[in-house]
């Protein structure tokens, strides 16, 4: 059998006080570990929605492997992430599943409104001549990050923060000589603004009808709850 598409899902144990600090405030530690664990759901429910490719999930902490297959079933495949910082986890996520996926495609489970079709047009990408395909963030990082063979110079030789990481991982990439394509612009939620604009773009989706099976509904609920009173709804 030809091997598949493989899109992961990044994601670290959505608990109080340890997932989306930089939104407190404007919300609790408790609020923002239900926003990540809503953006999660939504999120993991997006990727199994599309059947064009096989869904992975790649976790943190260790202990915490059986929490995620318990609460995801149908996710086939939920490995704990290798490395002591994102770049060696990522570089090595990417070693070892493109010994056994045609394409890996990875994602942050904080942008649960990604563009429809935006990680099925990643892979379509590399099925052909691109090597590298990237959706660039508002912060100067990116949303998400596929390959269609390992490159871990992107990971362990580029600092994987700031507002330059963009930048220098293509710099990096034409070293290496990689064809790279670049997606549309995405925003992960990180901050208050990021938190704002989210519940503005999901309203206007409501209002134009573009729901279907990819609208975080559960992210949504949530930011009407929390955003309250704010305008924004």
């Amino acid at each position: 059998m030809d091997p598949r598409p493989c899109t992961t899902i990044f994601v670290k144990r959505p608990l109080p006080g340890q997932v989306k600090t930089r939104l407190t405030p404007p919300l609790d530690g408790d609020q923002a570990s239900r926003l990540a664990l809503a953006m999660l759901d939504d999120t993991v429910q997006r990727e199994l929605a599309d059947r064009t490719s096989d869904l992975a999930l790649a976790v943190t902490p260790a202990e915490d492997l059986s929490w995620f297959e318990e609460r995801y079933p149908r996710v086939p495949f939920v490995r704990v992430q290798e490395g002591q910082g994102l770049g060696e986890r990522l570089a090595a996520w990417f070693e070892e599943l493109l010994g056994q996926a045609s394409s890996v495609v990875v994602v942050g489970a904080d942008c649960p409104h990604l563009d429809e079709g935006l990680v099925a047009a990643a892979h379509e990408r590399l099925s052909r001549r691109v090597q590298v395909v990237f959706a660039p963030d508002a912060g100067g990082g990116y949303a998400l990050v596929g390959l269609s063979r390992p490159a871990p110079e992107l990971f362990l030789d580029v600092p994987m923060s700031g507002p330059d990481n963009l930048a220098l991982t293509l710099d990096c990439a034409t070293r290496l000589g990689l064809a790279v394509e670049l997606l549309p612009e995405q925003r992960d939620v990180d901050t208050e603004e990021d938190l704002l604009a989210l519940g503005r773009l999901l309203n206007t989706r409501i209002r134009e009808g573009k729901l279907g099976t990819g609208f975080p509904k559960r992210t949504h609920a949530l930011l009407q709850e929390f955003l309250l009173g704010t305008g924004t709804h």
